[in-house]
């Protein structure tokens, strides 16, 4: 801690600010940064921000510790098999007081950002060389779900200079409820619509979360449809078209909300999934659907429509669907999920997501309803 102090104090120096100035700049008290030099006291992250933006530097060069920490840290779902466990990267985030390793895959047509490295797994735990500081590692909201959108939410986030840092847990509707109920992640995309009611998401996020109080925040409204090759060569016109011969289709897995139609649809129409070419071939998202005809390995899929317009593919309509992040209430008074929630509410990024990826986002950032 006294290394970290001296840090900030050299760096003060050199700027020619006295600590009232640097106090005063960065909205805390002399006394607190007294105490932070002094090594007594330890900023959290929106002080440590603060005091890094007026004095020109990063967070990491002020108060990282120079070098990888190992620490550790819980690992969802099953245990993963030895041959993928070591060395294996993850994303990092704290839910309900345990940080959690999320393994990630190691390449998407590029390499994507880690925030570790698991060194050793012990059952469901694991020791991660992590490249993250635990200010870091606190400002991560862990957003598990479905929707490519959300990787425009943390960029909107990154420009704006948030304290907050938005890492996606790619799975379905069903596995994202799971995550929020286990405690391994903040926020979970919902599209699941009870066959009763009509009603989207309210019915599932209760059945996973029981009596554990929450909000369904709304995302935004999309089209769920039919993504076909472009121009439709086989004149796809609907579900029943699924049981041609010639039509070969890519499915989603079990509990998202792509699967979730397609099996109420084609089951209204008698249909049974082994009657259909190709459904038992699953992928795990709505552009891996797209990817998957755009690359001619399939003729049609349940998908969104933003995912069949970056590939260029033919879309047909099925239904409006609405899409929310169930929201734990223990989690929505966090700093990093206030600063999300703080996003969806800006009419700036509900037009800017309309505008790239064709959503209704009217309702962007609304609580829908509640879990209590």
């Amino acid at each position: 801690m006294a290394e970290l102090g001296d840090r900030l104090k050299t760096a003060r120096a050199a700027r020619g600010l006295s600590q009232s100035e640097l106090a005063r700049r960065s909205g805390i008290s002399r006394q607190a940064l007294g105490a932070i030099e002094s090594g007594v006291y330890a900023p959290g992250v929106s002080v440590a921000i603060a005091l890094a933006r007026e004095l020109g530097a990063t967070v990491e060069s002020l108060f990282g510790s120079g070098g990888p920490e190992h620490i550790q840290a819980a690992l969802p779902g099953p245990p993963l098999p030895g041959s993928a466990a070591h060395r294996a990267r993850v994303v990092l985030g704290r839910v309900g007081g345990r940080v959690i390793a999320v393994p990630q895959a190691p390449a998407a047509f590029g390499l994507a950002p880690s925030g570790g490295i698991i060194e050793r797994i012990s059952g469901r735990r694991a020791e991660v060389e992590a490249f993250l500081s635990p200010g870091e590692i606190d400002s991560t909201v862990l957003v598990a779900g479905c929707d490519p959108a959300v990787s425009i939410l943390g960029d909107w986030l990154a420009r704006k200079r948030s304290a907050a840092r938005i890492v996606a847990i790619r799975c379905s509707s069903r596995r994202a409820l799971e995550a929020l109920a286990e405690r391994r992640a903040h926020a979970a995309g919902v599209h699941l619509r009870d066959a009763k009611s009509g009603e989207y998401n309210l019915a599932a996020a209760r059945g996973a979360l029981g009596r554990r109080p929450a909000m369904l925040v709304n995302f935004a409204r999309w089209e769920l449809g039919l993504a076909t090759a472009a121009a439709n060569p086989l004149g796809i016109r609907d579900f029943a078209d699924l049981a041609r011969r010639r039509v070969r289709l890519v499915n989603r897995e079990a509990g998202s909300g792509a699967r979730h139609a397609l099996d109420d649809a084609i089951g209204a129409l008698g249909l049974k999934g082994g009657a259909i070419t190709g459904y038992g071939r699953e992928v795990a998202g709505h552009l891996e659907v797209a990817a998957d005809i755009a690359a001619g390995n399939a003729d049609v899929g349940v998908t969104i429509r933003v995912a069949a317009d970056a590939y260029g593919l033919g879309f047909i309509p099925i239904r409006e669907e609405r899409y929310d992040l169930a929201i734990p209430e223990q989690e929505s008074g966090l700093e990093p999920v206030r600063a999300m929630l703080e996003a969806l509410s800006s009419a700036a990024f509900a037009r800017e997501v309309a505008e790239l990826c064709a959503y209704d986002t009217r309702d962007m950032g609304k609580i829908v309803a509640r879990i209590s």
